[in-house]
């Protein structure tokens, strides 16, 4: 791992931060549409935790999504600190969830808030200046990893259970910590939280993991003896790599009784070496980060994945959306898909199925209208047009969002 190119611009290779944030609101967009249509949420309620915990519940065949309710969560009061920190007194109910899904055995966290006066102000104190100790220390860093997380929340020390910070993908956008006693603590929990946050976003819009990872072999640590999942794995190999280059620009710094760094670069070499054994069980742009972290010159830049397609079209077909297909369009152009079909089913398209997606517009479109579009606002040859727009049909078939229509059955 020595001598590897920072994190944050390996990340931006992906995606950078912003684009990867725009990126996820329009897939909980989508995921509003299926289950709420015609509910517009702000970015800033999209981005509360609680916002997403209950869209991810949804998505995952755990209830509908009440729009009222979402609204209701945007009421809860916050401090600015160089990062919203939850400070209302009834932040424990607000904030069940996430409390109750990092708990350890036994343990019932609870929230430091205004309502607990000097106790609280002298935590927010601590907060702010481990902010801006962050950003000082590794500002590219900072921007980077802050972009994901939405809110922190201190933990009173007497209820946490020893939890130093946690995060969770069930819950994410929330960071919680133990009531911190120096800046540096602060520092470094935000970047191994951070790291999971940006983890999250990235394995929701990019092909990271599938649900074959499920069934992978777990990965047994030599510290604690701990039996990871692939995806849990792979989320702290990823943690403890940009621990290990921040430890670097934290060099001399007083850090806490609980602190990683020195341990995170030996930690991040031991997990990253056993996915390189097993990276067949990963998808393209985990691969790619993974040998990208560990300095390999040779790995090819994240490309979108090659698609088959359909090169024969009975004359005078069209195509059309199916019904009860949506979707949605990034800032960037990128293109969403979904529909409920039992448990909801999410696609994220790459560049060609996401400019066809985009030209039907609620219409029947003729394979010769596609080609005709394509070939002028590509500015490429009709056979070239033809190669790949059969590409893009054939993915989009495969999956069930778009489907033949014979024009004279219409």
């Amino acid at each position: 791992m020595l001598g590897s190119p920072s994190a944050p611009a390996l990340h931006a290779q992906l995606a950078p931060a912003d684009v990867l944030v725009d990126e996820r609101r329009a897939l909980y967009r989508l995921a509003v549409d299926l289950f709420a249509p015609g509910t517009e949420l702000s970015d800033n309620l999209l981005d509360h935790p609680i916002t997403r915990y209950e869209i991810g519940r949804a998505l995952s065949g755990h209830g509908d999504l009440d729009p009222g309710q979402l609204r209701e969560v945007s009421a809860m009061g916050v401090r600015d600190l160089g990062l919203l920190v939850a400070s209302d007194p009834a932040a424990a109910d607000q904030l069940e969830a996430p409390l109750r899904i990092v708990a350890p055995d036994g343990a019932k966290p609870e929230p430091l808030t205004e309502a607990d006066g000097a106790r609280f102000e002298a935590a927010a104190g601590i907060v702010a200046d481990g902010v801006a100790l962050l950003r000082k220390l590794a500002p590219a860093m900072a921007s980077d990893l802050l972009a994901h997380v939405s809110m922190l929340a201190v933990l009173r020390s007497e209820t946490s259970g020893g939890v130093v910070s946690a995060s969770s993908r069930y819950v994410p956008g929330i960071v919680l910590i133990d009531e911190p006693t120096t800046p540096m603590e602060v520092a470094e929990a935000l970047v191994h939280e951070g790291a999971h946050e940006k983890f999250f976003d990235f394995a929701i819009t990019r092909e990271f993991l599938d649900v074959h990872a499920e069934d992978a072999e777990y990965f047994e640590n030599s510290w604690s003896h701990a039996r990871w999942p692939l995806e849990q794995t792979f989320a702290a190999w990823h943690a403890y790599s940009c621990l290990a280059q921040f430890a670097v620009v934290a060099e001399g710094e007083r850090l806490g009784p609980h602190s990683l760094l020195p341990k995170a670069r030996e930690r991040a070499t031991e997990i990253g070496e056993w996915l390189l054994a097993h990276e067949f069980v990963l998808l393209p742009h985990a691969r790619w980060l993974l040998h990208a972290f560990s300095g390999d010159a040779a790995v090819p830049g994240p490309e979108d994945s090659a698609v088959d397609g359909v090169r024969t079209v009975p004359e005078g077909s069209c195509f059309e959306v199916r019904s009860g297909v949506a979707h949605r369009v990034a800032g960037t152009g990128r293109v969403v898909a979904g529909r409920l079909a039992g448990r909801p089913e999410i696609y994220w398209l790459d560049a060609d199925p996401g400019w066809l997606m985009r030209q039907f517009r609620g219409s029947a479109l003729s394979f010769e209208m596609m080609l005709s579009r394509a070939t002028e606002e590509w500015q490429v040859g009709s056979a070239v047009a033809r190669d790949r727009v059969g590409s893009a049909l054939g993915s989009l078939v495969r999956e069930s969002i778009v489907e033949y229509v014979q024009m004279g059955n219409r």
